[in-house]
């Protein structure tokens, strides 16, 4: 895509983004940055433009339905941009991919259905895609939440270990309750294949293991918790996260009604209980908060 960079008097029938109420909404808030990433003269690109309005990839696709719905949003703002005569077509699938499997109950969804979603031949799609398979681990990795969790991560690296897993675990949380459907529509699309299975939730979730670990070791190192496998403490915390996410909230509703609340409702005894552990006080080990 082209965009042209705006002047000032450009700029001027577009919304302000330094004039916005703070309670903007999510949808304003996407313009806003898209237009001032279009006044830098930067590229306008799904990704650049959820990195600048601080949310996630697929936020921005919920709303705008990917680059495209983002392009005719902005031009009836009245922002000055040009486009190419097309989208690649392989992000024109991977856009159609996304929207699809963040719809509740998707179920099974076949090449045939996501190419024309995209307005796309199959054998579009086979010119870009050598399978099904390869479809949904590009959706995976487009939707993977670790970038808006790095933003809530790495500014929690000067706290104790407690306030730092709580911010942790509530990152997680967030992040992955607006992917809790397309997970969820990920996952029953590569069942079939273990294989598969394991690759696209290595996308979402496996990508975010080198920050967790590096958090923990740091955690380590400053004497705030004993030196035990990182690992162990990683499934610890977002085991419970996660099973929230792919069982889905009638489960726990169920669940809630006999007095089995999910984790991350009481968080900071969670936390605590992973600190502490549950053997009687005077045989707890001391962490550092």
């Amino acid at each position: 895509m082209t965009v042209k960079k705006l002047s000032s008097a450009d700029a001027t029938p577009g919304p302000d983004p330094a004039k916005r109420a703070p309670n903007e909404s999510t949808s304003d808030a996407i313009l806003a940055a898209a237009l001032r990433l279009l006044g830098r003269g930067a590229e306008l690109s799904i990704q650049a433009v959820a990195g600048e309005a601080g949310v996630s990839r697929q936020t921005v696709h919920a709303h705008f339905g990917g680059a495209r719905g983002l392009r005719a949003a902005l031009a009836a703002d009245g922002a000055a941009i040009t486009t190419a005569p097309y989208e690649s077509s392989r992000d024109r699938l991977i856009d159609a991919a996304v929207r699809m499997f963040s719809r509740p109950g998707a179920g099974q969804i076949s090449i045939e259905t996501i190419s024309a979603e995209a307005g796309l031949t199959k054998g579009a799609f086979y010119h870009n895609f050598a399978d099904r398979a390869e479809l949904l681990r590009a959706v995976a990795r487009r939707v993977s939440p670790v970038e808006e969790m790095r933003a809530q991560i790495e500014p929690v690296v000067e706290l104790g270990a407690r306030d730092g897993l709580i911010t942790i675990a509530r990152a997680y949380y967030t992040a992955m309750s607006k992917r809790a459907e397309l997970v969820r529509n990920l996952a029953a699309n590569s069942s079939q294949d273990p294989e598969l299975t394991k690759a696209v939730m290595s996308e979402i979730i496996g990508q975010g293991a080198p920050l967790m670990l590096a958090w923990f070791g740091l955690q380590i190192q400053k004497g705030n918790l004993r030196p035990v496998d990182p690992a162990l403490l990683i499934q610890a915390l977002f085991g419970p996260v996660f099973l929230v996410i792919v069982l889905g909230p009638a489960v726990f509703d169920d669940l809630t009604r006999l007095g089995i609340r999910p984790a991350i409702d009481n968080v900071e005894a969670y936390v605590d209980l992973i600190l502490q552990g549950i053997a009687p006080a005077a045989e707890t080990p001391e962490v550092g908060k």
